[in-house]
C-alpha cells in the first residue's frame, strides 16, 4: 500500500505540474526572469522547506502526521513533509507557479526570501560566536 500512495503523490504532482504549465503557457504568463529574481525565488523556496521540514512552528503538523500509519495517505504525506528534497520539489513548483500566475505572490516571495537571508545572517553570527568562544577557551586553558 505504501507504494500506492507514493505513486499517487507522484502522479498527482506530475498532473498538477502539467496542468499548471499548460495554463501558464496558454495564458502567455511565462517570461524570462532576471538572475536576481531567480535568487529570490530560490531563497523563498529554501525558507518554505525549512519552515515545513524543520522549524519548531510547524512541529505540530509533523507530529500529527507522524502519528499516522506509514502505509496510509497521511503516513505518506508525513514522509513527504519530513523529506526536505521531496517537499522542496513541491514548494519549487508552488512558488514558481505563483510567481508567474499572479503579481500578488511577489510580496510573499520577497518576505520569505528576506527571512532566508536573515536566517543565514543568524547562522553566520552563531558560527562566529562559537568560533570566538572556542578560541577564548583555548587561550584561557593555556
Amino acid at each position: 500500500m505504501r507504494t500506492f500512495w507514493s505513486l499517487f503523490f507522484s502522479v498527482f504532482f506530475l498532473a498538477l505540474m502539467g496542468m499548471g504549465l499548460q495554463w501558464l503557457i496558454e495564458a502567455e504568463l511565462i517570461t524570462w526572469i532576471a538572475p536576481w529574481e531567480f535568487f529570490l525565488l530560490s531563497l523563498a523556496i529554501f525558507r518554505l522547506i525549512r519552515l515545513f521540514a524543520y522549524d519548531h512552528i510547524t512541529q505540530f503538523l509533523r507530529d500529527w502526521l507522524g502519528q499516522s500509519e506509514p502505509n496510509t495517505f497521511l503516513g505518506t504525506l508525513a514522509q513527504l513533509v519530513n523529506c526536505p528534497w521531496c517537499i522542496g520539489l513541491w514548494f519549487s513548483y508552488l512558488v514558481v507557479f505563483a510567481y508567474f500566475a499572479t503579481p500578488y505572490a511577489w510580496p510573499l516571495i520577497l518576505i520569505l526570501a528576506l527571512a532566508s537571508v536573515a536566517s543565514f545572517f543568524q547562522i553566520l553570527t552563531n558560527l562566529v560566536g562559537w568560533h570566538a568562544e572556542g578560541k577564548k577557551k583555548q587561550v584561557q586553558g593555556k
